[in-house]
């Protein structure tokens, strides 16, 4: 198969969508499918990619870069496979792009499957006038593109209610897993083995993977400060939290050096600080969601985690007991850490019920698997709609 993935961020540029595109067009790939990626020349730079064929758009998606988009996409063999990356504000136009949405719906002969990562912005009680504007128009937006595509997915229960809502029943809406954007192969080992389970005097290591922005921090800063009370526990921030670590070593002085941090880290450096902890710590002020990039890249990790639940929290985190739940509060964490720490066989045991969920759900070849499925649906009903015209 030929496919045209478009998307608003692709390596070098960081973020969540730009890694998990990256690995589903490497699987894609792999399974000897030829992968053309369209993004804005802005984000691409010198980004090395063998796998694919990377091509950049000048004008982004505006109307100028559409049109270009249109005209270099005429150049291929129709109908063409075009597999679409949706983050509302990943499309410029203050995240309000009805344009991009108007050349989607352009698209209909074509085989085009959209891949929900965002829907739209919550309505929330006494919000501004603009927030409220962009709840309505980006649910305008999702209406247009559900009724555009032969597939949609996404990648949480949230997600997929209210789709389904926006949606009608002619286009199938179903679940796709975003994957962890580290190669599981970066693990280089299956549950990956607790580091106090023979050294028991050595102190516990409590991980986080995180970007550390100020809303993590919010939630973070109290959770820390109750573990670090405990004179066993460290805390390795894992990312951009040098800043974090120096506002905390300033707040528990007698604890400072028991935080440590790695500072910015590249996808491929991550697992081996995972390796280096007895559990990881993913908190989220929504609750653990499997939109989480950071949480889904714990799970495949085989090390056990600790978290809270949400209102964003699947049901299938919340059944399959992999992860330690806590109430959300710092005490309660902290006795979840506890726990892991006088416990290495539970601790070995969740880290391994995760890694075999992601393995099952969550890994590139899973979802790539799925987006060929859908795709292969797809034009065997384009077949069948046609049949009667080819034989009359």
């Amino acid at each position: 198969m030929e496919w045209h993935v478009i998307t608003g961020e692709y390596p070098p540029q960081l973020g969540g969508v730009s890694d998990y595109t990256y690995q589903v067009c490497r699987e894609l790939a792999r399974e000897g499918d030829r992968v053309h990626v369209w993004a804005p020349a802005s984000h691409l730079g010198t980004f090395p990619d063998e796998t694919v064929q990377v091509h950049a758009l000048p004008g982004g998606f505006g109307q100028r870069g559409l049109r270009e988009l249109d005209r270099r996409l005429r150049s291929y063999a129709s109908p063409r496979n075009i597999l679409i990356q949706y983050v509302p504000h990943m499309y410029g136009w203050k995240s309000m792009n009805l344009a991009f949405c108007w050349w989607i719906f352009m698209q209909r002969k074509h085989n085009v499957c959209v891949m929900f990562h965002e829907v739209a912005f919550p309505f929330r009680g006494g919000q501004r006038f603009r927030h409220g504007l962009l709840a309505i128009v980006h649910r305008m937006m999702a209406w247009m593109i559900l009724r555009s595509v032969r597939h949609s997915f996404t990648s949480t229960e949230p997600y997929l209610a209210l789709l389904r809502t926006l949606g009608n029943s002619e286009t199938p809406i179903s679940m796709l897993r975003i994957c962890s954007n580290i190669p599981l192969e970066s693990y280089d080992s299956d549950c990956l083995p607790i580091r106090n389970e023979d050294r028991p005097s050595e102190l516990f290591t409590l991980g986080i993977f995180s970007n550390f922005a100020a809303e993590l921090r919010d939630v973070l800063e109290p959770v820390i400060g109750c573990l670090l009370a405990n004179p066993k526990m460290e805390v390795l921030l894992m990312g951009p939290g040098e800043s974090l670590r120096q506002s905390l070593a300033k707040q528990y002085p007698e604890a400072a050096d028991r935080i440590r941090s790695t500072g910015r880290l590249h996808v491929t450096e991550v697992a081996e600080h995972m390796r280096d902890c007895n559990a990881l710590l993913q908190l989220y002020p929504e609750g653990a969601s499997a939109a989480r990039g950071t949480l889904i890249a714990a799970m495949a990790s085989g090390v056990p985690v600790v978290t809270s639940a949400g209102p964003a929290t699947d049901k299938l985190l919340l059944d399959s007991e992999t992860m330690l739940f806590s109430d959300g509060s710092p005490q309660s964490i902290r006795d979840a850490a506890e726990l892991l720490s006088n416990n290495p066989a539970l601790a070995r045991e969740l880290g391994c019920r995760a890694q075999r969920l992601y393995k099952q759900s969550f890994q590139p070849a899973v979802i790539v698997s799925r987006i060929r499925d859908a795709m292969s649906c797809a034009n065997h009903a384009e077949l069948l709609a046609h049949e009667p015209a080819l034989h009359g």
